[in-house]
């Protein structure tokens, strides 16, 4: 098991205020953990973790809960629906009359969630609404 120094000083303002902040490790090591969507074993590793919380300046207390391909499929997910959202506040009536990209974005709207992420019920109630006016 691989161990890494912790830099205190390279934390985030709000981690260093946090309670417990004096009472962290002196050396990072790697973390196992089961993936809440696939529940695949994963490693978060030394490395990860110093690259997380000093340099990405991550809440101290943030934990992994997605390996990492579940992780990746996450942030395509909210790539794309960010792109869709963009689409249509530039072009309203162009997506709402595209009814092949409306179900797209409902499909996506429901997968989010299974990666532990907020749901968005309006926004699902929306497109629905959007799909039987098309």
């Amino acid at each position: 098991m691989k161990k890494l120094p912790v830099n205190k000083d390279a934390y985030s303002e709000s981690s260093k205020k946090s309670v417990g902040f004096e009472f962290l490790d002196d050396y990072y090591e790697d973390k196992k953990y089961r993936c809440k969507k696939c529940y695949k074993q994963d490693v978060f590793t030394a490395e990860e973790q110093k690259n997380t919380f000093e340099v990405k300046k991550a809440y101290m207390w943030q934990q992994r809960f997605l390996c990492n391909v579940c992780y990746q499929e996450m942030v395509k997910i909210k790539k794309e629906m960010s792109e869709i959202e963009a689409g249509y506040i530039k072009d309203k009536e162009t997506v709402i009359c595209d009814k092949e990209l409306l179900k797209r974005w409902l499909f996506l709207l429901k997968e989010y969630p299974k990666y532990w992420q907020r749901e968005n019920a309006a926004q699902i109630a929306f497109v629905l609404k959007a799909i039987n006016n098309a």
